[in-house]
C-alpha cells in the first residue's frame, strides 16, 4: 500500500484531493498490483514472523482499499549490508526456512481466498545475494528455502 501511494504522489503530489488511490491507479492503467520487498511495507529490523503478521494486515488493507487483483508477495529476507562498508540498519532476523515456509503458507492461503484472480504469488528472490533475499541453496540452510517452497506449492 505504501508503494502504491508513493507512485501516486510521484505522478501528482496533490493526488489525495483528486480521487482515491484506487481510482488514480485505475486511471493510470493499473490492472493489478504487488510489492517488491518487505522493507517498503513495514519495519524490517526485527524477527521474520513479526513481519509476516504485519503483511497479513497489509494484505487485508489492500483488499479493502483497492478493487483490482493484488498478488501476495513473500521476501526471503533483507540485509543490504553486503553492499556497503558501513553498517546500514534494517535487517530481517530469523528468516529460517521454517519461518519462510509459514510465509509461503499464508501467501498461498491469501491466493486461495481470491479464487476470481490468477493464483499468483510473487517471491523475492531467486538470487539477491547482496540483499540476503534468495531461494538458491547456501552454506547455512542448504536447500531449505527451496524445500519450503516445494512443500507449500507442490506437495499440498
Amino acid at each position: 500500500q505504501k508503494n502504491m501511494k508513493q507512485v501516486i504522489l510521484k505522478v501528482d503530489p496533490n493526488a489525495d484531493s483528486k480521487g482515491s488511490a484506487n481510482d488514480i491507479l485505475k486511471a493510470l492503467g493499473f490492472e493489478s498490483a504487488t510489492h517488491y520487498q518487505f522493507c517498503s511495507l513495514t519495519n524490517i529490523d526485527r524477527d521474520y514472523p513479526d513481519i509476516i503478521d504485519d503483511l497479513e494486515k497489509i494484505w487485508a488493507e489492500v483488499d479493502n482499499e483497492y478493487d483490482f487483483p493484488y498478488f501476495a508477495h513473500v521476501s526471503l529476507g533483507w540485509d543490504k549490508n553486503p553492499r556497503y562498508q558501513t553498517f546500514c540498519p534494517g535487517i530481517v532476523r530469523k528468516n529460517t526456512p521454517e519461518n519462510v515456509q509459514k510465509a509461503f503458507e499464508k501467501a498461498r492461503d491469501y491466493a486461495d481466498a481470491h479464487p476470481g484472480q490468477p493464483p499468483l504469488i510473487v517471491i523475492n528472490s531467486w538470487n539477491e545475494w547482496t540483499e540476503t533475499s534468495y531461494l538458491q541453496p547456501d552454506n547455512l540452510y542448504g536447500y531449505g528455502y527451496l524445500e519450503a517452497c516445494k512443500k507449500v506449492f507442490m506437495e499440498s
